[in-house]
């Protein structure tokens, strides 16, 4: 694998990331995700163009075409399955294998990645509840943010633009906000634009940029456990 070809990975990935989150992606979108300069993305784009990749809107907004959105389905699935086989298989910390996986997945030949994958039980989300492509969260999958006070939820996935921040993700590791958590909503305070949580694990505080990025599940009140320490 090419520096080269591993750089469009990376701008495929993260196009591929964006259209799941709903986000328009453009050029200066990309340049801050990849902590990238505009003229050096800008190239890339018209590269990306040229191979097949991409398509740019008249209002600048990029889309993956057929050829495109298979390869980048296919980065994604290698990387989510890197994240597992780190996490679960060589117990590497839940908050840094997204660091390590991108590194990892541009190494998997095809043989690796149906191998591994298999050896894994073909799981249908990452340690952080992304899914694999072809697999989508529960319909009434809402962020954190559209739970009300009062409510307990159930976390389903940590969005992905989060894992970027190992710090961000240590946190929420240390107050188990992570898939398969239950959480009782106590406020949002407007003034301090912060979400107030409690767990068995004890109170939590996230600020609503972090709260707007994480998706849960209302549980009703005949399924709840226990969440008081």
């Amino acid at each position: 694998m090419t520096e080269h070809s591993k750089v469009i990975e990376e701008y495929l990935l993260t196009l591929y990331k964006l259209k799941r989150a709903g986000e328009p992606a453009k050029a200066v979108t990309l340049a801050n995700r990849l902590d990238t300069s505009p003229p050096t993305v800008h190239a890339t784009i018209l590269r990306m163009q040229r191979d097949g990749l991409v398509n740019v809107t008249k209002t600048k907004e990029l889309t993956l075409t057929k050829e495109g959105q298979s390869i980048a389905e296919d980065i994604a699935y290698r990387h989510n399955l890197s994240e597992y086989f780190l996490c679960n298989t060589l117990g590497i910390p839940w908050y840094e294998v997204h660091q390590h996986a991108h590194l990892l997945e541009h190494a998997m030949t095809p043989i690796v990645v149906e191998k591994l994958a298999e050896f894994l039980g073909k799981p249908e989300f990452c340690p952080h509840g992304t899914p694999m492509p072809g697999t989508e969260l529960p319909e009434n999958t809402i962020t954190l943010m559209e739970a009300q006070p009062g409510t307990t939820v159930e976390v389903a996935m940590i969005g992905e633009v989060l894992e970027d921040s190992v710090d961000l993700m240590k946190i929420l590791h240390e107050h188990k906000v992570m898939p398969g958590k239950q959480h009782k909503v106590i406020e949002k305070t407007e003034v301090m634009r912060s979400i107030l949580l409690e767990s068995k694990d004890g109170p939590s505080s996230l600020p609503f940029h972090v709260a707007e990025k994480i998706f849960v599940i209302e549980i009703p009140k005949d399924k709840k456990r226990s969440i008081q320490p």
